[in-house]
């Protein structure tokens, strides 16, 4: 009976050192300054990382991936038309940042979308709306139909640009989503990935723009993509996304203080868990993402 009682107990005392040795193995969570965020997995959408994803947050220029994804989809055959000047395009403030397109500058297509994503221009953003939708409401009702499509439950745009207003939002996991989604789609990862562009308007001028995305710039190893973003309320935000060995990851990083250090601190250990997963054939990606950091962060002006 003691024997028997004896290799109980040591079989009980066995179970958690292992459980100790697989914890020991996983990654550990960065340290970031953003408010929010969240990594994905581009090819199983599986969530590698969480802190406070489904906060809303004021998605600011990175509302723009959803402009470019609608602007090639709903743009075929006409990447080399001049888009329309659209009338609400015309009457930005000064402090907004613009390609200066006009009724005597203008520009194809493919070269605003093209502008857009490299360096930025929310008169590019309406004047996309207006050459493929019949009208800016029509195309932010695209905008919100394909969100939802992709699975973006908890966004809702009032702008193709991203221009703060009231019921303008999105979260860092929605914005991961309709990253990776556009990632899937080699013309948007063409628009992503370029660190400048050459720039040409109608009237002949041209202009190198350079990306807002540092990461672009040999920061980052694998990096592709994909959009900055800032407002007054929502701060300084990034979606980033790098391909390593096959694996492509996005990154979104909202109201943060040192976006391009938090995106590529969470690209590391995105890959860190999926290098890990595939070496132990265990499957923690999901359980590591959901320890969330508490953080009160919300949008103000929705």
């Amino acid at each position: 009976m003691f024997l028997k009682k004896r290799m109980f107990t040591l079989s009980v005392i066995c179970l958690p050192v292992s459980s100790l040795t697989a914890v020991a193995a996983m990654p550990e969570r960065p340290e970031i300054r953003a408010a929010a965020a969240y990594v994905t997995d581009c090819d199983t959408g599986a969530a590698l990382y969480a802190k406070n994803a489904d906060a809303q947050v004021s998605p600011g220029g990175t509302t723009m991936m959803m402009t470019a994804i609608l602007g090639l989809e709903l743009g075929q055959g006409k990447m080399d038309r001049n888009v329309t000047i659209a009338p609400e395009s015309t009457q930005l403030d000064s402090d907004v940042a613009v390609l200066g397109l006009r009724a005597d500058r203008t520009a194809t297509l493919g070269n605003a979308l093209a502008g857009m994503m490299t360096y930025s221009g929310c008169d590019a953003a309406m004047d996309i709306a207006a050459t493929v939708a019949s009208s800016q409401r029509d195309f932010v009702d695209k905008m919100n139909d394909k969100a939802l499509a992709i699975g973006a439950v908890h966004t809702h745009f009032t702008n193709p640009s991203g221009l703060p207003e009231s019921g303008h939002y999105s979260t860092a996991a929605d914005l991961a989503k309709i990253a990776a989604y556009g990632m899937k789609n080699s013309d948007f990862r063409t628009l992503v990935s370029r660190s400048s562009y050459e720039m040409t308007y109608s009237d002949g001028d041209t202009e190198t723009l350079t990306s807002l995305n540092e990461l672009l710039a040999g920061q980052y190893g694998g990096a592709n993509g994909v959009r900055t973003g800032s407002t007054d309320n929502g701060g300084p935000c990034l979606i980033a996304s790098a391909t390593r060995e096959g694996k492509t990851l996005v990154a979104a990083v909202m109201n943060s203080s040192d976006r391009f250090g938090d995106a590529a601190a969470l690209l590391d250990y995105g890959f860190a868990v999926l290098k890990e997963k595939g070496a132990s054939g265990s499957d923690f990606a999901t359980a590591t993402a959901g320890k969330s950091d508490e953080n009160p962060y919300v949008l103000r002006d929705a």
